[in-house]
């Protein structure tokens, strides 16, 4: 959220208003308060770093302490995430935000969210799972709002809100399934199939070639499959849409409209890892499972870490703003982390409806379009979703699995307390987006992963339907006929590798019988291909061995295919600018170093080598100019400024380099278009670093900018090492020119003790910059380090050594 234009540096400094007034309500040591709504006292212990541990006596006291004590810490961001989950950040930031709202509103998300809180009071008297539901999401919306009252009475609210004019809203329940939705979006949420069917307008059935079903280079597919590829799916992954002039000006307008306050990035961010081992490759005997998400940063964090207990809970972990779940965790029984999948188009899909004067076709009949005023925006919608654009009769219309039912909170509030394999994946059976890796593991020994979700199956009345992940035809001639059956998800259950690696590439692979997508997005699988091969090479491993491979290993695993293959043909090339360049690559051990040359001259030759070939290739074929600014696609994952990744283009180069061939896209020796790219490389690093200082450092780090977007306020650029194809992974510089997301929850779970367990993520537990838990843990972070996650199952068993202050929550009596 850049809103820094509004807030200036002279405001933040205003003592009656500004940081030092927060810095002057800053709490230090044991308080007691007293709040209305509890039925007993709550004690709420904050550790030595910061993290909360809340005991209670029942689930009401225990979400509403919750609520209050996020609130306490993190209430403009919470008020931040409902107002624009809900599409009305134009009430906080004025009529700069109207366009973002519209797009909001017009997705549906405010209806849906709506829609699902009256589904949750209309059956939990007959669901166990709903009524969990609704008892925790009220006592936390309570627990929000009596911090609101608590801070209003006692002169404490936030500065933001001061220096914004703007007081916070009470919370409501329904605000809570807002911000689902929109954590939905910011993971499954996507123009892909727009961008597809613009390239197959353009370039035809080449499409095929740069966007293939299945991909050109093994891959490790955790949920198995790997064999000949189901010819029915191929198939139909090659049968895409024919759209008309008319459907590609609209796709145009619906590409550029997208997302306009840039709140996705312009690239894919989702290059989380999650790895598992079993026993037998451990020095204990116990698995040992590793989480990484990767998100954008901010601070403060989108994460919130707490520790749960009463006599249902006794969980540990981290919780998302305005959501009372612990989203990655564990209990005394179990363990798990998340990470995106590469499946079905993001859940995102589009068909071309014919409209007209308030009625759809469908079946050969009109139907009436439903409309509804939103935020003041008028909603328009089919039977297959909003309406998104429309010219004359012909429409594109948005069928997004976001605006399912799908009782997610429920999903996770039974997995906090689940005890076993069994019982955790019948807990996820009713999970429907977004599409996740589960990654699992048990003291028990058991280790798993699996990913749920909806996955539809398109039938169609002619003989192979049309490519979901394109635009599809709106009048009935192709639908959603049913879903994979949850028994077919992928998923593994202790294979006898001993290792389950889901960091985003394919879970299944070719021989799968139902369609998944293709290799569009999130991630070519390089990052996996790393891990996986350590894993298989490894035995008796440690925690700190899994530290070393999450946080230090900064191979790039693309450049250990790809750079031998370059040395080889480019041998003996007469060139003195391109001998330097093979002279560092050659002594290169392929990590992505900060104080490596090597690194810098390999990425910066893949680009211009990925420009080589695929810019001048949109150029020929009409894609450039006319579509460079909704496509302007780059390598790894779009790591240069205002550009986008597409993870099959990567595949695409890879493979291209491993068969010295660049054809169908280019009629060049990869030999010439290597040379010409190592040329361009030293010659923009020579020119920023004459001196010959040109180490990756210079180029690769992270940001972490404040929700306001002022430097002050912020942290970075700090160096690191790694690439969009490590396991300390980010990509895209967005408006900094530095990576301003990643690893947002790196956590190792040690199932020998999981009281040695560890984690930490980015930031601090506090959004006050006057706080000391602002930003304390990023330094922690910048340097590959982890926390203890301190865990105890009571107040009165936590050593006072551990302990920084608490606070009582009383009853008023």
């Amino acid at each position: 959220m850049v809103i820094g234009s509004i807030t200036p540096l002279i405001s933040l400094l205003n003592p009656e208003t500004g940081v030092p007034r927060n810095a002057s309500n800053l709490i230090i040591g044991n308080e007691t308060i007293q709040i209305p709504g509890l039925q007993h006292d709550v004690t709420i212990i904050q550790d030595r770093y910061g993290v909360y541990h809340i005991y209670a006596q029942d689930n009401h006291d225990l979400f509403l302490a919750l609520g209050f004590i996020q609130a306490k810490n993190r209430l403009f961001e919470l008020e931040l995430f409902k107002l624009t989950a809900m599409g009305e950040l134009a009430n906080m930031l004025g009529s700069g935000y109207y366009n973002y709202d519209r797009f909001q509103t017009m997705t549906g998300a405010p209806l849906t969210a709506q829609r699902d809180w009256n589904a949750i009071v209309s059956n939990m008297s007959v669901n166990s799972t709903d009524y969990l539901t609704y008892q925790a999401v009220t006592a936390y919306s309570q627990g929000i709002n009596d911090y609101i009252n608590y801070s209003e009475s006692h002169n404490l609210l936030p500065f933001e809100f001061n220096l914004l004019d703007y007081k916070p809203g009470y919370w409501s329940p329904v605000d809570t399934f807002a911000v689902q939705e929109y954590m939905i979006q910011t993971l499954e949420f996507s123009d892909d199939s727009i961008l597809y069917s613009l390239l197959s307008y353009k370039i035809g059935s080449l499409v095929n070639d740069l966007i293939t079903p299945f991909s050109p280079i093994p891959q490790f597919y955790y949920g198995g499959y790997n064999g000949t590829p189901n010819q029915y799916v191929l198939s139909m992954s090659e049968n895409t849409y024919p759209i008309n002039a008319t459907v590609a000006s609209l796709a145009v307008s619906i590409a550029k409209m997208w997302d306009p306050l840039h709140l996705f990035p312009p690239n894919p961010t989702d290059h989380s890892n999650e790895w598992v081992v079993s026993g037998n490759r451990t020095a204990t005997g116990k698995p040992i499972l590793v989480g990484g998400p990767v998100l954008g940063f901010s601070l403060p964090s989108i994460w919130f870490q707490v520790q749960l207990v009463d006599p249902h809970f006794d969980v540990y972990g981290v919780v998302l703003p305005g959501a009372p779940i612990i989203v990655i965790g564990y209990n005394e029984h179990i363990g798990w982390t998340l990470t995106d999948t590469q499946a079905i188009s993001w859940g995102t899909f589009f068909f071309v409806q014919n409209v007209v004067n308030g009625t759809y076709l469908w079946n050969g009949t009109y139907q009436p379009v439903k409309s509804y005023i939103v935020n003041g925006f008028r909603v328009n919608w089919t039977n297959l979703g909003p309406i998104l654009d429309q010219n004359g009769s012909t429409a594109i219309v948005m069928d997004w699995l976001g605006n399912m039912f799908t009782n997610d909170i429920g999903a996770i509030l039974n997995i906090m307390n689940a005890t076993n394999w069994k019982q955790f994946s019948s807990d996820l059976e009713i999970w429907k987006a977004p599409y996740q890796n589960f990654a699992f593991a048990d003291i028990n020994d058991t280790i798993a992963d699996i990913s749920p979700a909806y996955y539809p199956i398109f039938s169609s009345t002619n003989a192979v339907p049309y490519n979901p992940n394109a635009i599809m035809p709106g009048n009935g001639t192709q639908y959603i006929s049913g879903s994979i059956p949850y028994s077919m998800v992928p998923h593994a259950v202790n294979p006898s590798d001993g290792f389950i690696v889901s960091s985003n590439q394919r879970q299944v692979g070719p021989a799968y019988p139902y369609w998944f997508g293709d290799t569009m997005t999130p991630s070519p699988g390089f990052r996996a291909m790393l891990e996986e091969s350590y894993l298989r090479t490894h035995t008796d491993l440690t925690i700190t061995d899994m530290m070393n491979l999450q946080s230090h290993n900064y191979t790039d695993y693309e450049a250990v295919m790809a750079v031998p293959y370059m040395l080889k043909y480019m041998a003996g090339y007469q060139n003195a600018t391109v001998e330097s360049a093979l002279s560092m690559l050659s002594s290169w051990n392929y990590s992505m170093d900060v104080n490596s040359r090597a690194a810098s001259v390999w990425f910066f030759t893949y680009m211009y080598l990925f420009n080589e070939i695929f810019h001048t290739f949109f150029k020929d074929h009409g894609v450039f100019p006319e579509y460079r600014d909704i496509l302007n696609v780059t390598g790894m994952g779009g790591s240069f400024p205002n550009s986008i990744g597409i993870a099959s283009f990567d595949l695409d180069m890879a493979h291209m380099i491993i068969n010295d061939s660049a054809y169908p896209f280019s009629n060049q020796s990869m030999t010439n278009l290597t040379a010409s790219a190592m040329i361009k490389a030293m010659d923009y690093l020579e020119s920023e670093y004459p001196s010959g200082n040109y180490t990756w450092g210079h180029f690769y780090g992270f940001v972490f900018p404040s929700l306001l977007g002022i430097s002050q306020l912020s942290v970075g650029p700090l160096p690191r090492g790694g690439d969009y194809n490590t396991p300390n992974d980010a990509s895209g510089v967005g408006p900094y020119n530095w990576p301003s997301g990643g690893q947002s929850f790196t956590m190792i779970l040690n199932f020998a003790n999981l009281s040695d367990s560890y984690g930490v993520y980015p930031g601090g537990q506090s959004e006050n910059p006057a706080s000391p838990l602002y930003s304390n843990y990023i330094n922690y972070w910048i340097n590959g380090e982890y926390l203890p996650l301190i865990f105890y199952p009571s107040a009165s068993s936590f050593p006072s050594k551990s302990i920084m202050d608490t606070t009582t929550l009383e009853v008023i009596q």
